[in-house]
């Protein structure tokens, strides 16, 4: 479908599929094509919508932006395919995002699915992760980058060409310094545990056992704080599951949407 005018900026959306609704939500300083190998597997049963986060990918990049306006865009965006309740699916900072609309809208979210979430942060996980390096998210190198995320990312057993998958996905979002400042002020501060008890959907948490970026102790958190939400714990993956433990995560979050 391409960039559309949604919640008042352009917003790269498409959708595949057909079927009980789901929108995916990918991670910081990523893009839609990290979410298209979850977009396969739910195509036959459901139709599928993402999109590029604002900020991020072919959307457009405000000087200044909060998690709210996130949270606003998702529910444009299901308004703007017509729909009054969807199944969301988020991935680490997408996480933030659907718990966020959960929270102002609990009626319009059908079931929620988090991976690798957490609930709050002083910064994003990004951030943390280049300070406690040394390093600031505008002037940061991309091999300086690759380096700090390859650390912090896999599982040990991972192996190489798993790797190269996901970073030739997020190869595709690349960010100028002002815009990963922006990405990263967005969800400076942000705390969503007092809300997270107003969430009615049914919910699965998934964590991993190596995620160096979300450790599973907070994606335990998401999941105590959500009424009745299930707990998985990845055991052989780091912060994307989706991809180092593709089987599991394909029958956990199939079976749970069906």
């Amino acid at each position: 479908m391409g960039v559309q005018k949604i919640n008042g900026i352009n917003i790269w959306v498409d959708s595949v599929g057909e079927g009980d609704p789901v929108v995916l939500i990918h991670g910081l300083t990523s893009s839609y094509h990290t979410m298209l190998g979850i977009a396969d597997w739910l195509k036959n049963e459901h139709q599928v919508i993402y999109y590029d986060c604002r900020g991020h990918g072919a959307s457009e990049k405000p000087p200044y932006y909060t998690l709210d306006d996130h949270a606003e865009d998702l529910l444009a965006i299901m308004d703007f395919y017509g729909l009054e309740r969807a199944n969301v699916l988020g991935m680490s900072m997408g996480t933030y995002i659907a718990q966020a609309a959960a929270i102002k809208a609990p009626q319009r979210i059908k079931k929620l699915v988090l991976l690798v979430p957490k609930a709050h942060g002083k910064t994003s996980s990004i951030q943390r992760l280049l300070k406690e390096a040394g390093k600031d998210i505008g002037t940061v190198s991309a091999q300086e980058l690759g380096a700090i995320m390859l650390a912090n990312t896999f599982a040990p057993e991972t192996p190489e060409e798993i790797k190269k998958k996901m970073l030739q996905a997020n190869s595709a979002a690349t960010l100028t310094a002002e815009e990963k400042k922006a990405v990263d002020k967005a969800l400076e501060g942000f705390d969503l545990r007092e809300g997270l008890p107003k969430i009615t959907a049914p919910t699965l948490v998934c964590s991993s056992k190596y995620d160096g970026i979300n450790p599973p102790e907070m994606g335990k958190e998401v999941a105590e704080l959500i009424p009745n939400a299930r707990f998985e714990l990845f055991e052989h993956s780091g912060h994307v599951l989706h991809i180092e433990e593709e089987p599991k995560c394909r029958r956990l979050v199939c079976e749970f949407l069906r």
